[in-house]
């Protein structure tokens, strides 16, 4: 207990020590002198230095589950509890409106936490919790090169789109679960601006530098329209494996290659509404056998007219699952490069974009300008129930090929608290439960799971 009492009491000193700040800056206008300044637009010969960064500590118990998996027995489905810290640096060299390098060292570390770093399959898998300082992100960009449509980004980087659902780092984890090294393809013309893509995915190691590892391949094209009154774009991406590429602890191999087309959109119709979607195919080959499988996602919104905004909304995500491993056809959907730990199937991450019918409600409200209250209740449905429930890694958690226990997982109800002090320093409160439903009753332990979080992210 002593150990976890002082991992609280860093969190809580970290606050004290920025609120000052906040205070300052609540009382200040937005474009108030800030020591970082100092920091932006160095004169380096023909070039412009912005050197910035940010702090992030989150402090986290959780009871009957962990990141790993829900109710573990080895374990003693007790609780954990932890401080996260990741500290980012970055570098922008700028020559001109269309050139910079970028340079992002990251630094990520957990304090008490029950698990040791090599309680993770890190050489399979990055270690969510920790990866001391390495570099995050190194890459070159020009658009626009000699004025024409044309440009290039070439080295380490992040990759995101829309909201991330398709291809995404995974911000939310301490580590991130992907980064690539790459090169993108940019025409950025008056229709559309599309990115060619060809990647290696990075593979996070806790004890040394950060390497790519050639046995997993990112490709495709992202083109993202305009002139249209809603976002509208359209992608086919590719994911390859090397033949020997082993996927667990047990020398699993996989032998994949994919291809997703599709289409997202996001838009505003009439006066206070919103919608979105996002729609996804994949078809090829795993393991010798033919893959066919459907991703989807609906979202609809109405805010309010009144001070406070106040947010009604339903959304539902699914991806197939598949209902016979053994007739020659893969129809599990395998979520593309979606980044994990998105807090996009409930913030407690217990599933991710596989074998999932998620129905959602959702409310928030802004009591004050700085304030924001959410509240989301999420119904988990497998979609085929002789398929496995995945857990937000994409491992299998819990399966019963019979299909007799049924499809309902169970429910998960969130309420998030997000407050602004300043620009620069923001923080938030969540409290989550997960109700077990009769497919977890059914198939082992199904206790009822918490989670409590309060973070504070600092950036210069």
């Amino acid at each position: 207990m002593a150990p976890r009492l002082a991992c609280f009491g860093v969190f809580l000193m970290f606050c004290a020590t920025s609120w000052p700040l906040a205070s300052a800056a609540e009382k200040s206008d937005a474009d108030a002198p800030h020591w970082s300044d100092a920091l932006k637009d160095i004169p380096i010969g023909p070039f412009r230095l912005d050197v910035g960064g940010s702090v992030r500590y989150r402090y986290e118990h959780q009871d009957d589950f962990n990141v790993q998996r829900y109710a573990e027995p080895r374990r003693g489905f007790g609780s954990d509890d932890f401080l996260l810290q990741r500290t980012r640096l970055e570098f922008t060299l700028r020559m001109g409106a269309e050139a910079r390098a970028f340079v992002q060292l990251q630094d990520a570390r957990v304090y008490d936490s029950d698990f040791k770093t090599d309680d993770f399959d890190w050489r399979l898998y990055s270690c969510p919790y920790r990866n001391p300082l390495d570099v995050r992100q190194a890459y070159v960009e020009w658009l626009h090169i000699g004025g024409s449509p044309f440009g290039i980004k070439i080295g380490r980087q992040a990759i995101f789109y829309g909201d991330n659902r398709v291809w995404g780092p995974g911000e939310w984890g301490n580590v991130g679960r992907y980064t690539w090294d790459a090169v993108k393809l940019i025409a950025d013309t008056p229709a559309a601006e599309v990115h060619a893509i060809f990647a290696d995915r990075v593979r996070y190691d806790p004890h040394s530098f950060d390497e790519h590892d050639s046995r997993l391949d990112g490709y495709g094209v992202y083109a993202m329209l305009k002139k249209l009154p809603f976002r509208l774009d359209l992608f086919w991406l590719g994911k390859r494996t090397r033949p020997d590429m082993v996927v667990d602890a047990k020398g699993t191999r996989l032998d994949l290659d994919t291809h997703t087309v599709g289409f997202a959109v996001d838009g505003k119709l009439g006066r206070g509404w919103d919608y979105g979607g996002t729609l996804a195919q994949t078809f090829g080959r795993r393991n010798g056998v033919d893959v066919r499988a459907t991703g989807g996602h609906a979202r609809l919104g109405y805010t309010f007219n009144h001070p406070w905004q106040p947010r009604i909304g339903a959304e539902f995500s699914y991806a197939s699952g598949d209902p016979d491993q053994t007739d020659g056809t893969f129809q599990t959907f395998d979520g593309a490069f979606g980044g994990i730990d998105t807090t996009k199937y409930g913030w407690m991450n217990f599933f991710c974009w596989m074998n999932i019918q998620d129905y959602e409600a959702t409310f928030s409200f802004r009591p004050t300008r700085k304030a924001k209250i959410a509240a989301e209740y999420h119904f988990f449905r497998l979609d085929e129930a002789k398929d496995a429930w995945y857990w937000s890694s994409g491992r299998p958690a819990r399966q019963d090929a019979t299909g007799k226990a049924g499809s309902n997982v169970g429910q998960e109800l969130d309420l998030v608290l997000t407050y602004d002090f300043s620009q620069r320093l923001k923080a938030m409160v969540g409290y989550c439960h997960f109700f077990p439903g009769p497919f977890l009753r059914r198939t082992g332990a199904s206790p009822g799971a918490d989670w409590f979080f309060v973070q504070t992210l600092y950036t210069f």
